[in-house]
């Protein structure tokens, strides 16, 4: 029997590695890994500095820069058209080597007991911290934790995390015909997660920076994914509460419903009212407290606030 088998109860473990660029990085990155791993897929996305060719004994296959979401989903569709029927997971590591395998294991604990369909890494959770996060990123994160967790009505602590875990079912399940091929796939993905019965848990993680570049331009970065938020966040208002057949009341359906609403027309007409649409901000969080609390209530009685 496989160590992994063995170890998390039959279920095979894949990682799904995307990559562009990653010479200094990818064989460290690879070679890192657990040998109890069953399956690795290193996602060369148009790398132009020989990636691919410095990889040994995984697969590789290849997306021609279409993006690190787009390199993520691919994968993810090379497993469910590959992988057989028996129970298994995927893993996302960025090619960088910024996931410690030492995570691993608190990452698929979720998964494999059948608490979680997917596992998000927090790593404000871990004992270390985001002391070693560059200031700059840290602030986006907060901004975008904030947008993402009004948007989709879950309480994520680290959305921006990349590194996941979530089992065979969510993907077998998942519409891959929509994606997000950016740097806000995880933003993307947890909006998406509410259209499905998915259980999402977060575990401690590490965060690791030791001297990898980021791809991501942060002043065209953050307009997109926020601009995308506030898209979900509308929809969401509007299908759940305004015309939706959600459990909540009248006066929280009111409330919510303005609040996201009212919020986000006062935030967009900023160019033409000036400071006096910043007033949408306190609509927002009113309706988000307010949301918040009708959510923990109906996970409480296992009711599903889509319905």
């Amino acid at each position: 029997m496989h160590l992994a088998q063995h170890v998390y109860q039959d279920w095979r473990v894949c990682v799904v590695m995307p990559a562009r660029n990653e010479a200094a990085h990818i064989l460290q990155a690879t070679t890192s890994l657990p040998e109890w791993i069953d399956r690795i897929i290193v996602v060369d996305d148009g790398s132009t500095d020989g990636t691919s060719s410095l990889v040994q004994n995984v697969e590789v296959i290849s997306t021609g820069g279409i993006g690190v979401g787009g390199a993520i989903a691919a994968g993810y569709q090379h497993l469910v058209k590959n992988e057989g029927k028996q129970r298994w997971c995927a893993v996302v590591m960025a090619g960088d080597g910024q996931m410690s395998p030492s995570d691993l294991p608190i990452l698929l604990a979720q998964i494999v007991t059948g608490e979680a369909d997917f596992v998000k890494g927090d790593r404000g959770a871990h004992e270390d911290g985001l002391s070693a996060m560059p200031i700059r990123r840290r602030m986006g994160t907060w901004w975008l934790k904030h947008l993402t967790n009004m948007a989709t009505g879950l309480s994520i602590h680290d959305p921006q995390c990349g590194y996941t875990v979530c089992n065979d079912r969510m993907l077998r399940e998942w519409d891959f015909s929509k994606n997000w091929n950016g740097y806000g796939y995880p933003n993307w993905w947890l909006l998406q997660c509410m259209e499905y019965d998915i259980k999402i848990k977060e575990a401690p993680v590490k965060a690791v920076y030791d001297g990898q570049s980021s791809g991501i331009k942060i002043f065209t970065f953050l307009p997109v994914v926020s601009w995308m938020l506030l898209k979900g966040l509308l929809s969401r208002g509007t299908r759940w509460y305004l015309f939706g057949k959600s459990k909540a009341t009248f006066t929280q359906r009111a409330t919510i419903s303005i609040g996201f609403l009212g919020g986000c027309a006062l935030l967009f007409s900023i160019p033409l009212i000036g400071p006096i649409g910043l007033c949408g901000i306190f609509g927002l969080g009113v309706a988000r407290k307010v949301d918040g609390t009708l959510l923990r209530q109906l996970e409480a009685t296992q009711v599903d606030p889509r319905t």
